[in-house]
């Protein structure tokens, strides 16, 4: 028997707000001056795109100063910065349509932007998905675990007969209580995901792809971005999007296996000699 999940998180400690290139930027704590200078590249490249149309960014720093958090920060403040100036666009009648790119591959520092503690409140609530494999988030017993998952899954949701009671019940899972706002699980993972599957009887792979359109984060493995047929299954659209590719320097073995087919030699010889 599956264990009920608390609905209710705990308060979290508030977080300090800096102002960053005329940004808003909520951090855990006070940043360091590469975090500062980290962000405000970010800040600027996110601009520039905006203007521009697209910009791209390579930034680096040493490891452990907290570049994966600086990034969050910085590309959800921008975000969220965005989102209200467009908001009060729409009331002008003018709504830009930026499409912004952000590579993080390369720093080369330099710039420190101005950093002003504020006390201004948050005026919104960041929603973010998951996205994984059906290997990751199957919570029906006759399939999870098997080699093919993915072609035992799809023909169990063609079987009009049987079917598959975890995909019908899907969005039970994304509109369970501890998901939403003040929930435990408001900000999740795949394995919280899959906990409230299996309690509510319902498909974590299909409501995390579901929970994924209206996400305004969205994680996901390089291969959704990198790889096109991949990206095409799953129905990804990365136009107008901010794309941030960390731990970046995997992205080259990424795409060489985007790339690459393997052949068996028997198949290989067949078509030689045909």
């Amino acid at each position: 028997m599956a264990t009920p999940i608390p609905t209710k998180s705990t308060n979290p400690k508030p977080k300090k707000s800096h102002l960053i290139g005329g940004i808003q930027v909520e951090f855990p704590y006070q940043p360091y001056g590469t975090q500062l200078a980290f962000m405000g590249r970010v800040i600027s490249t996110l601009d520039r795109a905006q203007r521009d149309g697209h910009c791209h960014a390579l930034l680096e720093s040493p490891t452990g100063t907290g570049k994966s958090l600086s990034l969050l920060c910085s590309t959800l403040a921008w975000q969220q910065n965005y989102k209200l100036k467009n908001q009060y666009a729409n009331l002008t009648h003018s709504v830009p349509n930026p499409e912004a790119i952000a590579d993080p591959l390369a720093y080369g520092g330099g710039f420190v932007p101005e950093s002003q503690p504020s006390t201004n409140e948050p005026a919104a609530v960041m929603e973010p998905a998951q996205q994984a494999s059906r290997k990751h988030y199957c919570t029906n017993a006759n399939v999870n675990g098997r080699e093919n998952i993915d072609e035992e899954c799809k023909l169990l949701l063609k079987d009009k007969e049987i079917g598959c009671l975890q995909f019908k019940n899907a969005n039970r899972v994304r509109g369970h209580p501890s998901l939403q706002k003040g929930g435990c699980h408001e900000v999740h993972d795949i394995e919280d995901l899959v906990k409230v599957g299996q309690v509510v009887k319902g498909c974590s792979y299909y409501a995390a792809r579901s929970m994924a359109d209206d996400a305004q984060l969205v994680f996901c493995p390089y291969s959704y971005i990198i790889n096109p047929v991949i990206r095409g299954a799953m129905e990804v659209d990365i136009k107008g999007a901010i794309l941030v590719l960390d731990e970046a320097h995997n992205i080259e073995d990424i795409a060489r296996d985007a790339g690459s087919v393997d052949v068996e030699e028997d198949a290989l010889e067949s078509r030689l000699l045909a």
